[in-house]
């Protein structure tokens, strides 16, 4: 692989803009010390630039934390989708969402081009746990834990897989919803089943995976060393 394009998969870099680096400041390649950006480098290779280790990720993963009035699609449309946000270096990579988030709901999102680890995550059979935080329109009737945790009808062939709710607030209208499913908009005709109507919702965790890390709403960025070895644990299972 070229050194440039290695340095900026590698970094938040354009291959512009590392080779304009390279010029001033070579990279040092398994002790050597290279400046022309067209050199091959091996992947296994020991690589330092700019006075840090560089650590090669074949595929991509960002982390970020949505915001309300985007669209999980890479396919222009009357509406701004999440792929608006990123930084122009990314629009050139074939990235997708890892599942979907409704254009009003908020929180978690996982973007990658890694179609393996996608796959791994949200095939029905995995069962990966996703929470979230929501408030409906009014007070969530405590018969719901119970109906929740034994699987609850939502028009669907089969009730629900169990899920656990945590109901909170003063006024009961907030909860903590865990699901092991991804249906179509799931939690929220799980709670009009209930007699609720949700009016805000937000993803907080997807298995392994939060936002206790950051990014703030409406940023990115991407997996820090821990996500990455969930990675590694998920694809290696």
């Amino acid at each position: 692989m070229r050194l440039d394009k290695y340095l900026a998969s590698a970094t938040q870099m354009t291959r512009r803009e590392i080779k304009r680096a390279l010029k001033k400041t070579p990279a040092v390649v398994d002790g050597v010390k290279v400046s022309a950006p067209e050199t091959q480098v091996d992947v296994r290779s020991v690589v330092r630039f700019m006075g840090e280790k560089i650590e090669y990720h074949e595929y991509t993963y960002i982390l970020m934390n949505k915001p309300a009035g985007l669209v999980c699609t890479n396919r222009e449309g009357r509406n701004p989708t999440v792929f608006s946000i990123l930084d122009d270096r990314l629009k050139g990579k074939e990235l997708f969402t890892v599942g979907r988030l409704d254009k009003d709901t908020t929180g978690l999102l996982i973007i990658t081009d890694d179609g393996d680890l996608s796959h791994r995550m949200m095939h029905p059979k995995k069962h990966v746990e996703k929470t979230y935080s929501l408030t409906c329109d009014r007070p969530i009737p405590q018969s719901a834990v119970e109906s929740f945790k034994a699987g609850i009808d939502i028009g669907d062939d089969k009730p629900t897989k169990p899920a656990d709710l945590v109901i909170s607030g003063i006024d009961e209208k907030s909860a903590l919803l865990t699901i092991s499913e991804g249906r179509f908009h799931q939690v929220k005709r799980m709670m009009k089943a209930v007699g609720c109507e949700v009016i805000a919702l937000n993803r907080c965790s997807v298995g392994d995976f939060d936002l206790k890390d950051g990014p703030s709403v409406g940023e990115y960025r991407f997996f820090n060393e821990r996500e990455l070895e969930i990675v590694d644990k998920i694809k290696n299972q």
